[in-house]
């Protein structure tokens, strides 16, 4: 690894520190949202105001992530990837609700059958159960999958007032199943067992 770049996961989030290139390299990243780190490669997905980027390199260097016509300049808010196959890519975005990549992020798919809306801020995929997935939907709730998007649940009001930013899938060894989803919101962290 590129000494200047690293990458750590933390509660199912992917953080990144770069040195004095940043500069160089933001340009093109209008308003960053999310950042993940396909699993078993150095391949790095950033989602933006206006899309989605991708690194092979570590962060060096950025090209943008080919999508279908009627999704480009797309809002992403939210990317997680299957903790099992690196090849399995989701997007919670701002008005197309979850999108979904079987390839790499070559290609895309909508994925939103009974999700009660399509402004996506929050989406974390399970550790243990890479087929299961919650996403926070603007002003509808919590929704889950069980099966990779192809049907979605509400599942839970959310955080009531609060606009759920960022939410993480996080496995604590309890008697209770050890899943506990964490949602980020303007007003702070919260927290609720998975035993919806």
């Amino acid at each position: 690894m590129h000494p200047s770049v690293w990458a750590a996961g933390l509660i199912g989030a992917v953080a990144i520190a770069l040195s004095p290139g940043l500069a160089a390299m933001s340009q093109g990243m209008d308003h960053a949202h999310a950042l993940v780190m396909a699993p078993g490669s150095h391949t790095l997905f950033l989602g933006t105001h206006n899309g989605m980027l991708q690194s092979k390199d570590e962060g060096r260097s950025w090209v943008a992530v080919p999508l279908p016509e009627g999704l480009k300049g797309i809002d992403v808010m939210a990317l997680v990837a299957d903790p099992s196959n690196p090849q399995v890519l989701y997007a919670g975005t701002h008005e197309r609700g979850v999108l979904r990549s079987r390839d790499g992020g070559k290609t895309w798919d909508e994925v939103n059958s009974g999700l009660g809306g399509r402004d996506v801020h929050g989406l974390t995929i399970d550790p243990n159960r890479p087929k299961v997935l919650h996403a926070g939907v603007v002003g509808k709730g919590i929704y889950r999958t069980t099966n990779e998007g192809a049907k979605w649940i509400r599942v839970d009001d959310g955080p009531g007032d609060a606009e759920v930013k960022a939410l993480a899938s996080v496995n604590i060894p309890t008697g209770m199943g050890g899943i506990f989803l964490y949602a980020g919101t303007p007003t702070g962290l919260l927290r609720n067992p998975d035993c919806f």
